[in-house]
């Protein structure tokens, strides 16, 4: 343990004025490249770790954690499979749906769309997996057989609430004419943006009912999405669900078809962490280098405290606690400041998009529509735990140097 004099010497280096003065810049100096270094762990991974979470949170909002589709498109007797279905535990939301591509036109532009015929309950209890309606009211789909569409969808063909659309299939139907395509014209009731910018670009919701007919689907539907409790334990409740639909359909899970993206995002977080700790690792090899230093120049002072008494390891603790201060404060002041960048990281980016006059978060290019921050209390201990490791260790060559140094040898040449 460090005594009142080995901390009165220490914050006595730290301090030093005059011609020693160097020795408190190059402190300063190696806290703020510290300071630097945690700021930009700890912002940079509480923004992917946001971006993930965004993410998965949309991605299975939007889309159940198990799906059961018919093997050719059609699931014949879906309300018997979810009559059998519900014997398993842990499912809190059920919804078939009918979905397939189409093509919409509007005032002479076109675009390929999704569509996805829903429960009319949806509709009108809000269970749509929407961050909010932009414009009109769902309810209103049931009412007048209407469509909900995305709102970059909406921007992009300049589709207002009221405005007639047309709705292309791209299954064929047999009129007298020979074999054309179904299009019919259906009326925006609502523009909602889902938070992901591929869903928005792309998604139209109707009454299912109507969608069947559209799609001349009969009294069949394309898939039964499941929401779980707990979408983690997936991999808990699968077999069960295999067991149960047997050959009547084929089972997904979120894990399979959201794997690729999941995996890259963890791989990214890993390499990201080891790229950021180098500027950390650059920093404390610069407290190493000040402590050197004074050492170099205090060798008259450590000769002086050894003939006066001091021991090797109060030296060496001497020494260790000058670098050690410049790393906790460095640390210190880095979580401060990341903290306040997590908290404030909307309104920076704001203020980047209109001084630079860029556009820092485009959503077609990130998917997500919105920047969030998400502090990792693992990460974090890791993150500091890491600096203050990394800042003892660059302090023990230069103290034990320190402590080695022979008073006789040094005062001869003083």
């Amino acid at each position: 343990m460090i005594n009142s004099f080995e901390w009165m010497v220490a914050l006595r280096y730290l301090s030093s004025k005059g011609r020693d003065s160097y020795i408190s810049v190059n402190a300063i100096l190696s806290a703020t490249a510290i300071a630097l270094g945690v700021m930009a762990i700890i912002s940079v991974m509480s923004i992917l770790n946001g971006f993930r979470a965004e993410l998965i949170e949309k991605i299975l909002g939007y889309q159940g954690h198990v799906l059961v589709q018919g093997y050719d498109g059609r699931l014949e007797n879906y309300r018997d499979i979810m009559k059998d279905l519900e014997a398993i535990q842990g499912i809190n939301k059920v919804t078939p749906f009918v979905e397939s591509q189409a093509l919409i036109t509007f005032n002479g532009n076109g675009t390929g769309v999704v569509v996805r015929g829903l429960p009319e309950s949806d509709f009108l209890e809000g269970r749509l997996p929407v961050r909010q309606v932009r414009d009109g009211s769902l309810s209103d789909a049931v009412e007048q057989n209407g469509l909900v569409i995305g709102y970059e969808l909406a921007r992009k063909l300049r589709i207002k609430v009221g405005d007639v659309i047309t709705l292309v299939s791209p299954r064929e139907v047999n009129t007298p004419f020979g074999s054309n395509f179904r299009s019919l014209g259906y009326p925006v009731v609502a523009i909602i943006e889902i938070g992901i910018y591929t869903y928005d670009e792309a998604f139209i919701g109707m009454p299912m009912q109507e969608a069947q007919a559209f799609f001349s689907m009969g009294d069949t539907i394309t898939t039964i999405e499941y929401f779980l409790d707990d979408p983690d334990k997936v991999d808990d409740v699968i077999e069960s669900f295999y067991d149960i639909v047997a050959k009547r359909g084929h089972i997904t899970h979120w894990k399979l078809f959201n794997n690729a993206i999941v995996g890259a995002m963890e791989v990214e977080r890993v390499a990201m962490f080891l790229v950021l700790s180098i500027i950390v690792l650059v920093a404390v090899f610069n407290v190493g280098s000040s402590l050197y230093m004074l050492v170099k120049d205090k060798s008259g002072d450590i000769a002086i405290l050894r003939t006066m008494g001091a021991r090797r390891g109060s030296i060496r603790r001497i020494f260790i606690t000058v670098g050690m201060f410049v790393g906790v404060f460095g640390t210190l002041v880095g979580t401060i400041f990341g903290f306040l960048i997590v908290i404030f990281i909307e309104p920076i980016k704001n203020a980047i998009e209109w001084i630079l006059d860029v556009n820092v978060w485009d959503p077609s290019v990130r998917f997500i529509s919105s920047l969030r921050a998400e502090v990792d209390p693992w990460e974090l201990g890791i993150t500091i735990g890491v600096a203050l490791l990394m800042s003892f260790l660059a302090t023990i060559p230069p103290a034990m140097r320190a402590a080695k140094l022979d008073p006789v040898e040094v005062l001869r040449h003083e």
